[in-house]
């Protein structure tokens, strides 16, 4: 017999060794809504990557692992090859380095039964514990503008989500973004440039980004140990809820605090 579709596809890319991989595939693997597939993105990632996506598979059979030499820029192209053969009705996405709360799929799924491509409120932790939010709301067409004509995004691939048929409907899906334009704003102008798709966002903080960008220069191993002290914090409900709220609180200052 065979399986019947997911509800959602959720691409992992990765491209480098597996220090944080496994703290991202156990974040999606304790969704609370379990209808999904999980398809490890291998981007030219080396074998002990491989090996270890292969291993959650071999335990989980909603994992699947695609290994791909390595593409242009982020491989973008890969993520288009999952998605022409991909039979979900919905399409996630998480980074490597990013951390799922349980609910994501579940507040995500809520999101896409009213609009074709939206995103969930992006919070990041910085090394030093402190909580920033990107605010935004896509059913603004001011805020549409800005994505497609300007450098300004207030989310990443990890908070985003769309309809299947949505991004099939593109004449152009996932492919390599020009140098100076970043690879998701890439892909999120072909979806804002149609006026036939319903765009929105969700006011709900059900991720922790772990920003590469406040890192830099961080070894893996250090990043591998940050990791799994906020994975062990965040199983807690209610560490959950004092990271939510403090991520509201820095969006209710900035927008009502005026120095």
């Amino acid at each position: 017999m065979s399986r019947a579709a997911p509800l959602f596809t959720v691409l992992l890319p990765v491209h480098r060794p597996p220090h944080l991989l496994p703290f991202a595939i156990d974040s999606v693997l304790a969704q609370s809504e379990p209808d999904f597939e999980l398809v490890v993105v291998c981007d030219g990632a080396p074998r002990e990557t491989i090996d270890c996506a292969r291993a959650y598979a071999a335990r989980d059979r909603r994992v699947v692992v695609r290994p791909f030499e390595k593409g242009e820029r982020h491989g973008e192209a890969h993520r288009h090859a999952v998605l022409t053969a991909a039979a979900s009705r919905f399409v996630a996405q998480i980074g490597d380095d990013d951390l799922w709360f349980p609910d994501h799929l579940a507040e995500l799924a809520l999101l896409l039964d009213k609009v074709d491509f939206g995103n969930l409120l992006q919070a990041e932790l910085s090394p030093q514990g402190a909580v920033d939010i990107h605010m935004g709301d896509l059913a603004d067409p001011e805020i549409r503008r800005r994505m497609r004509e300007g450098a300004w995004n207030f989310f990443g691939p990890t908070c985003a989500g769309y309809r299947l048929g949505a991004y099939r409907c593109l004449p152009t899906g996932w492919s390599p973004a020009p140098p100076d334009v970043w690879s998701d704003l890439h892909m999120w102008r072909k979806f804002l440039q149609r006026q036939d798709l319903a765009f929105g966002t969700r006011f709900s903080v059900q991720a922790v980004k772990l920003s590469a960008g406040t890192r830099a220069g961080m070894p893996l191993e250090d990043r591998a140990a940050e990791h799994r002290a906020v994975a062990a914090q965040m199983t807690h409900e209610a560490e959950r809820r004092n990271f939510q709220a403090r991520a509201f609180q820095a969006m209710f200052k900035a927008l009502f605090v005026t120095s």
